[in-house]
């Protein structure tokens, strides 16, 4: 578990969050250094969710020529395969959630 003195995951994407927060001082949200870049449109953000529904297109969008490459029967992927899949899916939903929230349009 992080503390307000030790960041481990982003607010925003889930990825490895550096030592800048935003909100409350005694609680901040960390942010990784991907979304620093956009922080001013984090900001403007009230709800996460309709954003993470959202990017979760980036992941299927990068996952994609995986399963073209590797075949659709995932049961019949080694492992270093799976985890290439996991690795293109968690940074096309964290790449698309920024690419939305800079957007400042609804994800709707």
């Amino acid at each position: 578990m992080s503390t307000a003195q030790d960041p481990a995951d982003c607010h925003i994407c889930g990825r490895h969050a550096i030592g800048v927060g935003i909100g409350a001082h005694n609680n901040p949200k960390w942010v990784c250094e991907e979304c620093v870049a956009i922080i001013k449109h984090v900001r403007a953000v009230k709800r996460l969710d309709p954003y993470e529904m959202k990017a979760r297109e980036g992941g299927m969008d990068a996952a994609a020529p995986l399963v073209g490459e590797f075949g659709p029967d995932l049961s019949l992927w080694e492992e270093d395969q799976v985890l290439s899949f996991c690795g293109a899916v968690w940074k096309g939903c964290a790449d698309r959630i920024r690419t939305l929230i800079a957007s400042g349009e609804p994800p709707f």
